[in-house]
């Protein structure tokens, strides 16, 4: 069974996509207001009034970064491979850790991250007193117990960032600060791992690698203290060795297989959103499996995701329950976050659709609690929401093309205004203008401030230029596919794109949760760079 039809039709969906992304991040770009504390972002047009010069700097630096790759990968032959890599390696880490020393965070006021951390600081000394039942009545229980009420599966990340607290002290959130940077370059050699595992020549290795490691998005993530840097890196290590374990045989794939899985129960207990990943890999695994006639390793691939994504969420969770004495309660239905992505009543605004509301959190209270009262909640709202789409197609036009706008057009992927949530420690804080002593990147008139615009007009054009790469990349592959000569596992990546791609379609939208999946399609973005730089030669 070769289900190449399945392939080529997988990957034009998304060379349409990412063609659509490029002609679109050319004409708009998305930015986020920078205000403290408000995740809304603005959408504007090539010749919007006072963005004449970040729109230059835009396309000035798409242009360069482009002509960089394509000199890369021209001069392929010449660049010693490794010291290549391990020299952008380094000064990607370095980069991070100047951006941690620079953002001097103490703690961040983002909503998760902020909670998620006092509650680790009082574990760490002991102090169980907000964990304690307050009251029967969800509608009473805030400020106690309501975050792990609300978020039961959070176990994973706040048992880490305990473990931050209890060996680090005050500097715990420096400590996991430096552990996501060595996790973000980590990511970006599992990107390039993922090209030498598929044989790619020399020339897209390289760009590969400048691509992943050279993208600031990620890198200006690093000072988020949550689980978005460290799981992705897991989950991506583990679908890696799943990856390498076709190509071994024996007591070695077995291990590969073993080992693949313990470090993803680690990932998705750290970041639970990241099964997307490895469902998208999973998908590619089954039909490599089928086409090789290997159809018991495709079933356990299956049997061990669903283990995986099981255990990552019970045992941390049994854990904080017994140290607790009591149960938490079952966790929000899935569909509640569905219902949330397809309304437009966003605390953020009607220009927001599909944002984070209270919808949820309302439901949850409302019933007290009861699981099958909010899932009937949430197919309700569901139900709505397609019929108004079905009954007004030109609204539903305009709320999927804001939504995914605001999703995978901001440059930045809310880096910066991540950033600009951090609270500076006391230490620090004669750098920032901002009363409450917050990280300020939008403050011009500061070092860091310049820094930040400059980055966000950088980032802009690195943006469209992976997008463009990831068209032609994805047209080269659809080619090499009808042909027959792709490797299966090189639809793994896009794949995992892909599956985001469709669920963010659906989800709470934020661009936080789509800069994953812009990730996966670096290996592709490659592809094309090197055939664009290719032709050029030819011509």
């Amino acid at each position: 069974m070769q289900l190449n039809w399945f392939l080529v039709f997988g990957i034009a969906l998304v060379t349409i996509a990412c063609g659509v992304g490029f002609v679109t991040s050319l004409l708009l770009t998305a930015s986020p207001s920078l205000a403290p504390l408000s995740e809304h972002v603005t959408i504007w047009h090539l010749f919007a009034p006072g963005r004449t010069l970040m729109t230059c700097l835009a396309l000035v630096s798409g242009i360069a970064y482009a002509l960089i790759a394509i000199l890369v990968a021209r001069k392929a032959s010449l660049i010693p491979e490794r010291g290549f890599v391990t020299t952008l390696a380094l000064a990607a880490l370095a980069f991070g850790l100047c951006w941690i020393a620079t953002n001097a965070t103490e703690h961040n006021g983002f909503s998760d991250s902020a909670q998620l951390l006092a509650y680790a600081r009082q574990l760490a000394h002991g102090d169980m007193s907000s964990f304690l039942p307050h009251s029967e009545s969800f509608a009473n229980k805030l400020p106690g117990d309501m975050y792990l009420s609300n978020y039961p599966y959070q176990g994973g990340i706040l048992l880490l960032l305990e473990g931050c607290s209890r060996m680090f002290g005050d500097f715990d959130v420096q400590a996991f600060q430096v552990l996501n940077a060595l996790c973000c370059v980590g990511t970006s050699l599992l990107l390039v791992r993922s090209s030498v595992i598929n044989g790619r020549p020399k020339p897209e290795r390289l760009l590969s690698a400048l691509l992943s490691l050279t993208l600031f998005a990620p890198l200006l993530f690093v000072v988020f203290p949550y689980g978005n840097t460290i799981g992705l890196f897991l989950a991506l290590l583990a679908m890696s060795l799943w990856e390498r374990s076709r190509g071994a045989a024996g007591a070695a794939r077995m291990a590969f297989v073993a080992l693949g899985f313990v470090i993803l129960c680690l990932g998705l207990a750290v970041k639970s959103t990241y099964v997307v990943i490895a469902i998208g890999y999973l998908v590619v695994l089954l039909v490599d499996c089928l086409r090789k006639r290997d159809g018991a390793w495709g079933i356990a691939f299956a049997i061990l995701l669903v283990v995986a994504t099981r255990l990552s969420g019970a045992v941390p969770q049994a854990v904080i329950e017994a140290r607790l004495g009591y149960e938490l309660p079952s966790n929000q239905p899935k569909t509640a976050w569905i219902a949330m992505g397809l309304s437009n009543e966003s605390v953020l605004g009607q220009d927001m659709p599909g944002w984070w509301s209270t919808s949820a959190l309302d439901s949850q209270i409302g019933s007290e609690g009861d699981v099958a009262a909010m899932s009937r909640d949430a197919q309700d709202s569901i139900s709505m929401s397609l019929a108004t789409f079905a009954s007004d197609p030109s609204y539903a036009a305009w709320f999927f093309a804001k939504k995914l706008g605001t999703e995978w057009l901001d440059p930045s992927f809310q880096s910066l205004y991540i950033a600009g949530c951090g609270i500076m420690r006391a230490d620090s804080q004669g750098r920032t203008h901002a009363d409450d002593g917050r990280f300020d990147p939008a403050d011009a008139t500061l070092p860091h401030g310049l820094a930040c615009r400059a980055l966000e007009c950088v980032m802009d054009g690195q943006q469209s230029v992976i997008y463009l790469g990831a068209t032609i990349g994805g047209t080269a592959l659809v080619a090499e596919a009808r042909k027959k000569r792709a490797k299966t596992l090189e639809f793994a990546l896009p794949c995992a794109a892909f599956m985001g791609f469709v669920v963010y379609t659906l989800w709470e939208a934020k661009g936080m949760y789509t800069l994953p999946f812009f990730l996966c399609l670096i290996p592709l973005a490659a592809r094309g760079l090197a055939t664009l730089a290719s032709r050029a030669r030819k011509h």
